[in-house]
């Protein structure tokens, strides 16, 4: 009851908006702008590898921004900046935040995501998914439903499940389950 009353008043107090993935002008633009306030400019190619890199989603703009910017020598962000760049990236969403998505799989909803990586992040059917793990549709269910509850995937479609994060599929491809 507490927990009800307490978010309920916290829904009150704030204005909740989504995020959705950007598109690749402004995901120029939130690399770009902040950059060019304080004299920084970036070169095209190293501005699309970032935004490629990426892929639209607010949260690896910043990673791979930051670390571009921390890998330059000069007042012009290269595409030798972004690609070292993106290296400690990689390496710092690996460990954190998908890291952090991973770990709260029970095994069963591990075994399910890594029968949906083989698919990437553009979704898989849930009929694949349940023929790769030889099991009925109906019988993932509950393990389809405890990853939807956990922010880990959704349904874009009826019959149809996608990561709510983009780069997930290769994330969970260099994982080994026990």
């Amino acid at each position: 009851r507490v927990l009800a009353e307490a978010k309920s008043y916290a829904e009150r107090l704030f204005d909740f908006h989504e995020i959705e993935r950007l598109s690749d002008d402004l995901a120029r633009r939130a690399l770009t702008d902040p950059t060019a306030i304080e004299g920084v400019d970036w070169e095209p190619e190293a501005v699309d590898f970032v935004v490629a890199e990426a892929a639209g989603y607010p949260y690896f703009l910043q990673q791979y921004g930051q670390e571009t910017w921390n890998a330059a020598a000069t007042n012009t962000l290269t595409l030798t900046d972004a690609r070292i760049g993106a290296v400690s990236a990689q390496a710092a969403l690996d460990t954190g935040f998908f890291r952090s998505r991973w770990e709260r799989a029970t095994p069963s909803e591990k075994r399910y995501l890594q029968a949906m990586a083989v698919d990437g992040d553009g979704g898989s059917a849930a009929g694949d998914i349940a023929t790769r793990l030889n099991k009925k549709t109906t019988s993932l269910g509950p393990v389809r439903a405890g990853l939807i509850g956990k922010g880990l995937i959704y349904a874009p479609a009826h019959g149809w499940v996608a990561f709510t994060v983009p780069r997930m599929s290769s994330f969970i491809g260099r994982q080994v389950l026990d």
